[in-house]
């Protein structure tokens, strides 16, 4: 038990190991060496190999009439369940085993599951029954002198008050947790305070403390090899070099932090380090790389929404899909700032080719969402030609031309490693290719043009004729219909554009680019 609260896990894992080799050792100690080993598998994440040894210690303690034994089984298989995101298995476990701690005497066991309800609720978001069943293990721990319990408790009901923004308690939970550990000698339970603290400390404005508790932390962490532990000191120093403007070594810890994190498959960590590398990127105008993190955060989070083991992982990914919103429009902007007849375009054909994507398509919200994404980085590739280029007022030469054309191909190159929840490559690509195959860049005829770049050429072909341009004044909206009619069947895909024909019949969406999507939904 020593060693294993060093962190010194496979040594401690090799001494039950030993005693599981004594012939005469009576069934409750063999399943509670089988328990402990399934505790340190547990904390490496080796989940197969940690249910082995608990159900082993179940069958034992089962066999031996043994109620405590069984219970501290059935509590140790809730916490695999639990940690592979199976919450409503592990809810039910946890409450077998409170009611068999509690029907053999256990106080220990019974606090356990105490706190292990509480954290289940907070993944689930609901703060008030985790408090109470926080401050109902807390008490018992209290009442039955178990400070080791008291400590986990204090923390995660630390952690609680955090999230909730209650940050007086939050250190004074904190605190006594730390103080518990340091006259225990768990320096894992030391480590994990004293980065609580850290972080409580950065949101109270106060870096020096904050600096300070994470470096007590590291040591501890490399003194018991503890490279999860190192792993979140690393994320704290990233945060702490982010608020503090030092862009470069928060970069490098979360870097090195996400590196940890994906060494461990630590899935928290590892969203939570790529996010925050997104925020330095975005704040520093690294449009691409910003992305690149972005999606990289997305696809974590989602696969935490779908494993249940993170609190408010909704609203983390609701952030993030803001965040991508944002980032698309600052690089349409700059898309834009080259060329002085476009300000606005991107955004603008975006809000019709929504609209125009919501009336012909059954898709989803999700569907929705990316097709924007996609739409508002269209031209993406015009970053690649040249200013005087997309500004010249007269008709282009040949070698010109196909430098414009080029900006299809070019965007899919810029966008190549971004690798995006939803298929936006064809709109970016696509999008000029026509109904009759004279298009570029690939010469696709009729359906052999995905239907995103086919909606939303429509939209891009409608806001350029009613736009001025370098080469030419703004067409009314009747101008450009009648000119868009003549096309319908060799340009445009002739079903989709007569969806558009009855969204645009009024010449309204303009009226709000802003918001032209929400107008257009609600008047069809």
């Amino acid at each position: 038990m020593t060693l294993e609260r060093r962190g010194q896990r496979k040594e401690a894992r090799s001494h039950y190991e030993r005693g599981l080799a004594v012939v005469a050792l009576a069934p409750a100690a063999r399943a509670q060496l089988l328990h402990a080993i399934a505790r340190t598998h547990l904390q490496e994440s080796s989940f197969a190999a940690a249910e082995q040894s608990a159900r082993l210690a179940l069958a034992i303690s089962e066999s031996a009439g043994d109620q405590l034994g069984r219970g501290k089984a059935v509590n140790m298989l809730a916490v695999i369940r639990h940690s592979q995101g199976d919450l409503d298995e592990a809810e039910s476990l946890y409450l077998e085993a409170r009611g068999l701690a509690q029907h053999s005497g256990d106080q220990r066991l019974a606090v356990m599951t105490a706190t292990n309800l509480g954290v289940i609720a907070t993944v689930r978001g609901d703060d008030k029954q985790a408090q109470l069943h926080y401050e109902s293990g807390l008490a018992e721990a209290r009442e039955a002198g178990l400070g080791e319990q008291v400590m986990v408790g204090l923390n995660n009901l630390g952690m609680l008050h955090t999230h909730r923004n209650h940050l007086v308690e939050a250190d004074r939970a904190y605190r006594e947790s730390l103080g518990i550990a340091r006259v225990l000698g768990d320096m894992r339970m030391c480590i994990r305070a004293l980065l609580n603290i850290a972080g409580l400390r950065i949101r109270q404005g106060n870096h020096v403390d904050a600096r300070d508790a994470c470096d007590e932390a590291t040591a501890l962490a490399r003194q018991l090899g503890d490279t999860h532990a190192d792993g979140e000191a690393e994320y704290v120093y990233g945060l702490i070099g982010r608020v503090t403007g030092d862009n470069a070594i928060a970069e490098a810890h979360f870097l090195r932090a996400e590196s940890i994190a994906t060494e461990r498959k630590d899935l928290i960590l590892q969203g939570e380090s790529s996010r925050e590398l997104a925020v330095l990127y975005r704040y520093q105008g690294r449009n691409r790389q910003t992305l690149q993190r972005l999606n990289q955060s997305h696809r974590v989070f989602t696969q935490l929404r779908a494993r249940r083991e993170l609190a408010d992982v909704d609203r983390r990914t609701s952030v993030l899909e803001s965040d991508f919103l944002d980032v698309a429009r600052r690089w349409g902007d700059s898309i834009e700032s080259k060329d002085e007849y476009t300000q606005g375009h991107c955004v603008r054909v975006a809000d019709l080719a929504c609209s125009l994507w919501v009336r012909v398509c059954a898709g989803d919200d999700t569907s929705l969402f990316w097709f924007r994404i996609g739409a508002l980085l269209h031209d993406v590739g015009k970053l690649m030609v040249p200013a005087e280029v997309l500004n010249k007022p007269g008709k282009l030469t040949e070698e010109e031309w196909a430098l414009m054309r080029r900006h299809t191909t070019a965007g899919v190159e810029l966008l190549a490693d971004i690798e995006f929840p939803w298929d936006v490559r064809p709109i970016v690509e696509s999008h000029h290719e026509r109904w009759d195959g004279r298009g570029y860049p690939h010469g696709l005829a009729g359906d052999a043009i995905p239907i995103t770049a086919r909606v939303l050429g429509i939209a891009d072909v409608y806001d350029a004729l009613t736009s001025e341009r370098s080469y030419k004044k703004a067409f009314t909206h009747d101008e450009a219909m009648d000119i868009m009619r003549g096309d319908a069947g060799k340009a445009f895909d002739p079903v989709l554009f007569a969806s558009f024909e009855q969204i645009v019949r009024r010449g309204t969406w303009r009226n709000t680019p802003s918001s032209g999507m929400l107008a257009l939904m609600n008047q069809s």
